[in-house]
């Protein structure tokens, strides 16, 4: 009958791999027991988190303001632009308070009320 003889690092080597595959046969003896659980709960096994080693995939960023007239980032968006006039949709409504049924004066020539064309003082001709 023949022995074998190990030497110290042969046997801290063999301990070593021992203990590495304790380890696995724990982890996955508690996958397994999760995996069970997730059963019995009416879950998907498939649905379960298991790359608990990965790192949780990172959230983009939401886009940045930007102002095309002022060309500055992270102020405010082109359409609430301060800078931005609006024109309107409509002309000016009269401030006139005459009324409705008289005929108020205008002048063909410079194209105001006011007066009558025949009484326009304007010397510009056209």
């Amino acid at each position: 009958m023949m022995l074998w003889a190990c030497s110290p690092l042969q046997v801290e080597f063999l301990n070593s791999v021992i203990v590495d595959l304790q380890r696995k046969n724990e982890e996955l003896k508690d996958k397994l027991e999760k995996m069970a659980a997730a059963a019995l709960n009416g879950n998907n096994p498939s649905e379960m988190d298991n790359n608990y080693d990965k790192q949780p995939a990172k959230k983009k960023p939401p886009p940045r303001k930007f102002c095309d007239i002022c060309d500055c980032f992270d102020l405010h968006e082109t359409e609430d632009c301060p800078l931005q006039e609006q024109i309107p949709d409509s002309p000016q409504h009269t401030t006139y308070h005459g009324s409705k049924s008289e005929e108020r004066p205008y002048c063909d020539t410079c194209e105001v009320f006011g007066h009558w064309t025949d009484s326009c003082t304007d010397d510009q001709t056209f």
